[in-house]
């Protein structure tokens, strides 16, 4: 009869044990890279919260998979026990167990109601520095709120389905969660039919990528536990049922799918010289004076109210968007291009949405009628000049800096001061010059008390 051990007294090649485990993570099924050798991981602990890694071969998976259900108990016997080599080592676990059609396994009842085992979250406000960083990964903690639409796209040459989740934590910050094809199928659906409830996830060794800010995507050695039995997964639960309200705002505003300078901006946020940006960075962040001297542009493009994506389709037509797959009306969005400026050199950026549309102090909608009635001529445009505008804004540039003299917005004021301290009321008439200079004579007083009182509200602030 085997002897019933503890998990740290089971050494590498040992026969003739039993353990009693729990499973805690079930991967997918992956190959490996050059051969034909199939593989699904598993994580087991026992009750004294050790930890072993599971691992099932080729023919053996649709024989013994099946058996090993997440967060069930099992004693297992006389596996084959070895130790992983270093370099397929993930986390900390070092003895591998292979788990065959000739592995003894039992269920037996359970009678643990939480986890022995403690996982190391990582903050949203900290996912920032693993940013495209792809020897590392994190594990994030979160309850699941939203699904954005299923898509199929071309990936490596091949289609593969992908579904964003929307994570969020008791601070209401949101993150995107990416899942793909065999994760999309198991872990994805699970989650989807368990939506209402809000399910819980943990979201182990996942990567972070640069996609409105900071976003995740699961690897293939992540691992997606749904409504685990733990302490803080069980907390974070009863947190969102009792705020079910809020949470319901959030979803119907939809802002997750917005940029967010609350997860992608760190303290000690690091600035790159404009002369030292390459093609191959994705995310640049700059101090610089923004200038603005091509004002003939259109400062609007017609898109999808869903996805923003740019289309031909006309104002307020209800079309299906090529890019979101879905059916949506269309509505004007504003954008327009600046040149960045700093000491070492310049480089053109454009600016769309929201934040284009507080330094324009126009709405989409209001830029769009004015370019319609003008487009026939250009002679209309008029470029107005104002002797009380200083020397040092009279070159046609404005600073992008908030009041604590950060060049960046700040979480209690994120809305983007213009000018110099001290300058703001002059910087804000400057922009009320050029954006004058594109409406007809007709409609010239109404606009010009119009930008009067945005500079002035902007002066206050």
């Amino acid at each position: 009869m085997a002897n019933l051990l503890p998990m740290r007294d089971i050494v590498p090649h040992m026969r003739n044990w039993s353990c009693d485990i729990t499973v805690q993570e079930r991967q997918q099924i992956t190959s490996s890279m050059g051969t034909p050798t199939r593989k699904q991981k598993f994580v087991f602990y026992d009750s004294e919260g050790s930890r072993v890694e599971g691992i099932i071969f080729n023919d053996d998976i649709p024989r013994m998979s099946q058996i090993l259900q997440i967060y069930k108990k099992y004693r297992i016997s006389n596996a084959e026990v070895r130790p992983i080599p270093s370099k397929f080592q993930t986390s900390d676990l070092t003895v591998q167990w292979v788990i065959s059609s000739r592995t003894v396994i039992d269920k037996i009842p359970d009678d643990d109601e939480v986890m022995p085992v403690k996982f190391c979250y990582s903050k949203f406000t900290d996912l920032v520095q693993y940013m495209d960083d792809k020897t590392k990964s994190v594990d994030v903690l979160g309850v699941v709120i939203s699904a954005l639409e299923r898509k199929t796209v071309t990936k490596n040459s091949r289609q593969s389905d992908v579904q964003k989740f929307v994570l969020l934590n008791e601070e209401s910050q949101t993150v995107l969660l990416s899942l793909w094809d065999s994760f999309l199928a198991n872990e994805g659906e699970d989650m989807l039919s368990k939506l209402h409830s809000y399910p819980v996830i943990i979201a182990r060794r996942v990567k972070v990528n640069n996609y409105n800010g900071v976003a995740l995507g699961a690897w293939f050695d992540s691992a997606i536990l749904i409504d685990p039995p733990i302490q803080e997964a069980r907390e974070l639960k009863n947190w969102a049922l009792r705020n079910t309200d809020p949470i319901k705002e959030i979803v119907e505003k939809n802002a997750y799918i917005k940029y967010n300078p609350q997860l992608s901006l760190k303290s000690d946020q690091k600035i790159t010289w404009i002369c030292n940006i390459t093609s191959s960075q994705k995310t640049i962040w700059v101090k610089a004076q923004v200038s603005f001297e091509h004002i003939f542009q259109k400062y609007w493009y017609m898109s999808c109210k869903n996805c923003c994506r740019a289309t031909a389709a006309g104002n307020e037509v209800v079309f299906t968007c090529n890019s979101c797959k879905e059916k949506h009306p269309t509505v004007p969005r504003c954008r327009f291009d600046v040149d960045l400026i700093d000491s070492t050199g310049v480089i053109p950026a454009s600016l769309f949405g929201e934040l284009a549309k507080k330094l324009l102090a126009f709405n989409a909608l209001e830029v769009m009628q004015h370019f319609n009635e003008l487009a026939d001529a250009r002679q209309h445009y008029t470029i107005i000049y104002y002797s009380e505008i200083d020397d040092a804004t009279d070159s046609g540039q404005f600073a992008m800096q908030p009041k604590d003299g950060s060049p960046f917005p700040t979480k209690e004021s994120d809305t983007i001061q213009l000018g110099t301290p001290g300058e703001n009321s002059a910087r804000s008439r400057f922009v009320f010059d050029f954006l004058i200079g594109l409406m007809n004579h007709k409609t010239l007083n109404q606009m010009r008390m119009k930008m009067q009182s945005a500079a002035l509200a902007r002066s206050k602030n």
